[in-house]
């Protein structure tokens, strides 16, 4: 006998009333308790179909059959669809139970949008129509990874070239820092150019003005601006990625040494910032404890 025609039998016996449709048998089974720190429930029997909801750990979902292939269709929190049975501890209506394959659910990645206005669309080339857009800052979950350069999320496909991929307990609205991190990094290679502030040209106090005022959260213009009025002091020795660091050398100096700072760029992380060169003319990575350690008078964070 087949696990299902099992099933229905232990149901039917049990005095469950069966929904019945071409054969196959709707109503409960058993129940089973999602093992994983949040599981999702797919609208079908695969990773790469769509999330209906999520169920914390510890959740109870109602097992309406055996799905194959290591699936169930289980009810939740008012619909129906499919969860793997890796991350579901299943007890059967005759008394049998069967164990989670794993402990937890591999981690949900998550994508921080760095471009200012990322469309998403129907499908995943820029071919298909836009269903909505998404603002800079933003954070969104990857349901899948076709690997043709787009990314499928709730509602549609964006281009990875404007993601960067995040922890599944990364909240944009409170790491304001990592997400200007995250669009500094995206702005690599564009023009350096006196006294523009974006969006493919950039003066250094234009990047970071630029980038900020992209997240919603203005910022002075000019990095003495900004070193005298926007955000509040940190110690360089304890600066997170978002934190502005700037710089003062006499030989850039046209205010006679009135103004604190004649440089101005963004702390990344190991040990690097991201700036505007007036050097080589292009946005780029350098490090803080190299040609610019001298040269360094502070570090303030933004929010």
């Amino acid at each position: 006998m087949n696990f299902k025609a099992k099933a229905v039998r232990t149901v039917a016996a049990a005095g469950i009333v069966l929904s019945m449709c071409t054969g196959v048998a709707f109503a409960s089974i058993g129940s089973a308790t999602v093992t994983a720190d949040s599981l999702r429930m797919r609208s079908e029997a695969s990773t790469s179909s769509s999330t209906l909801v999520q169920a914390p750990k510890g959740t109870q979902v109602a097992v309406e059959e055996d799905a194959g292939n290591g699936w169930y269709k289980v009810s939740y929190n008012g619909q129906t669809g499919f969860m793997s049975g890796e991350w579901l501890t299943v007890s059967l209506a005759d008394g049998t139970v069967v164990p989670a394959a794993q402990g937890t659910e591999p981690e949900q990645q998550r994508g921080l949008i760095t471009a200012s206005a990322l469309n998403v669309r129907s499908g995943p080339a820029t071919t298909y129509d836009k269903v909505t857009t998404l603002k800079a800052g933003s954070v969104v979950d990857i349901v899948s990874d076709p690997g043709n350069g787009w990314y499928e999320v709730d509602g549609g496909y964006v281009s990875a070239e404007y993601v960067t991929l995040v922890g599944a307990d990364y909240e944009g609205s409170s790491a304001l820092g990592a997400s200007a991190a995250a669009m500094a990094k995206s702005l690599l290679g564009c023009r350096y150019r006196s006294g523009a502030a974006g969006p493919s040209s950039f003066d250094c106090s234009g990047l970071m003005y630029y980038i900020y005022r992209q997240l919603g959260c203005p910022i002075a213009r000019g990095s003495s601006s900004q070193y005298y009025n926007s955000g509040y002091f940190v110690s360089t020795d304890a600066m997170q990625p978002g934190d502005l660091i700037f710089f003062f050398d006499r030989r850039f100096d046209s205010s006679g040494g009135t103004l604190p700072t004649t440089h101005v760029g963004m702390y990344v992380g190991d040990g690097q910032f991201i700036h505007a060169s007036t050097t080589s003319y292009r946005v780029q990575y350098d490090s803080v404890s190299g040609y610019y350690a001298p040269y360094i008078v502070g570090a303030k964070r933004i929010g």
